[in-house]
């Protein structure tokens, strides 16, 4: 079911107002309902479809590769990307074992729950394995 004239996206409830949001574009309301900002790319991504690539992404890439060859300033910079992606981890994690996670104020880890715990990272093909 379409809202906000979007087949997928987020609404964003603050103590202020509302952001609505989509790969392509967003719209800030008051508390009020009146439409205070809006923002859209060009051309519209279909919302609706699997492959999640569109404008917006390839911008992000684009700037995230361009930071390791010329040392380009990033648009998200790695401390806040991972503070996001973490969280969408973890919310996925406790929907797995379908229960609240209890957390390391100071490293986002996964306290008392080892069952939890063992969703934290995965195995990676011989030869594929993360090393830094």
């Amino acid at each position: 079911m379409k809202y906000y004239n979007r087949g997928r996206g987020s609404l964003i409830q603050g103590t202020n107002g509302s952001v609505v949001l989509d790969r392509t574009s967003y719209e800030i309301y008051d508390l009020n309902g009146k439409k205070i900002k809006e923002y859209s790319e060009k051309e519209a991504a279909d919302t609706s479809d699997l492959i999640g690539r569109d404008s917006m992404t390839d911008a992000h890439f684009a700037n995230f590769i361009a930071g390791i060859r010329t040392g380009e300033k990033l648009h998200s910079p790695i401390e806040i990307a991972n503070v996001s992606v973490t969280i969408l981890q973890l919310s996925n994690i406790a929907w797995m074992v379908n229960r609240e996670l209890k957390l390391d104020n100071k490293t986002g880890h996964i306290v008392g729950d080892p069952e939890a715990m063992k969703n934290w990272s995965r195995t990676y093909e011989k030869g594929w394995e993360v090393t830094v």
